[in-house]
């Protein structure tokens, strides 16, 4: 991932941000991590969480899978709002069985898609580490496909081969919440999350570790994304000390109140795009980093 390559910038300047002096110092001395959100794969053709539900849902109540009508339209309303996908989630999968419901997961996300030019071009960014709460292997096939091998890659589930690529300074891909690959990692719900952190001082160790000597990207990001504000809400006490991380958001889902917010909370500064059908910008900011 640390080839030198020049290339031009193809952005708009009045919709796509410029990158910060700090972000990109960070990036050449090998001290940043980039974070993965689900637009990216989005991009790649997967559902975001609420297509999902949506759909499970109506797969539920037409399959006889314990959700007759009413349930239909009361977790249907439900799923529209951001705070509630994740109680849906805990709800669909009580309702149909853990093990049917994760059935359910790893039929949409081990359908072969291929990464977008996106997940292509952050192979060229000499990023420490790549972070992504997406169960999918988007990032795996592009490093491949970089690399011609495959990256390193771990879950919740695996501490102190984290704890050991951190120390060595190795790039590695951390699966936040699971890897299709492996059911036994699926963080679907706040109560999965609880159990991980709680059970796991070397995990939340690690985490806050990244998390404070990194500078972190968001990319792909929604402030509405369940998985995020799960990992950030964890992770909060993390986001006190003196690492400055960065967002690229869009300006029409993150407020003057949610940027505030993020810089607070989080320490996360918002550098906000104009989005276009596509979200092409992403891209064009991606290319406006340094590759060195």
């Amino acid at each position: 991932m640390r080839k030198q390559k020049s290339r031009k910038v193809n952005a708009k300047a009045s919709s796509v941000p410029t990158v910060p002096p700090e972000l990109q110092e960070a990036i050449r001395t090998g001290k940043c991590a980039v974070f993965v959100g689900a637009g990216l794969s989005v991009g790649a053709g997967y559902p975001n969480w609420t297509t999902l539900l949506i759909d499970l849902i109506s797969k539920g109540r037409s399959r006889g899978w314990n959700v007759n009508a009413a349930d239909e339209r009361e977790l249907k309303k439900l799923v529209s709002q951001p705070d509630k996908v994740l109680l849906v989630a805990e709800e669909l999968r009580e309702r149909f069985g853990r093990s049917h419901f994760e059935d359910q997961l790893v039929e949409v996300f081990k359908k072969d898609r291929q990464p977008t030019a996106v997940h292509r071009q952050l192979m060229e960014i000499p990023f420490s580490l790549a972070i992504t709460t997406n169960y999918d292997l988007l990032l795996e096939k592009a490093y491949l496909a970089k690399v011609k091998d495959l990256p390193p890659a771990f879950t919740n589930l695996q501490p102190p081969e984290i704890a050991e690529a951190l120390w060595r300074n190795d790039f590695f891909i951390l699966k936040a919440h699971g890897d299709v690959n492996n059911r036994a990692s699926f963080v679907l719900t706040e109560r999965d999350y609880r159990e991980i952190i709680h059970r796991s001082h070397g995990y939340r160790s690690a985490l806050a570790s990244i998390f404070t000597t990194k500078t972190v990207l968001f990319l792909g990001v929604s402030f509405s994304d369940p998985e995020l504000r799960l990992l950030l809400g964890y992770l909060h006490d993390a986001f006190h000390g003196g690492t400055l991380h960065y967002a690229l958001a869009p300006r029409t889902e993150f407020t003057g109140s949610v940027i505030n917010r993020w810089r607070k909370d989080f320490r996360v500064e918002c550098l906000l795009y104009t989005p276009s059908k596509g979200h092409p910008e992403v891209g064009s900011f991606v290319s406006s980093l340094p590759t060195r």
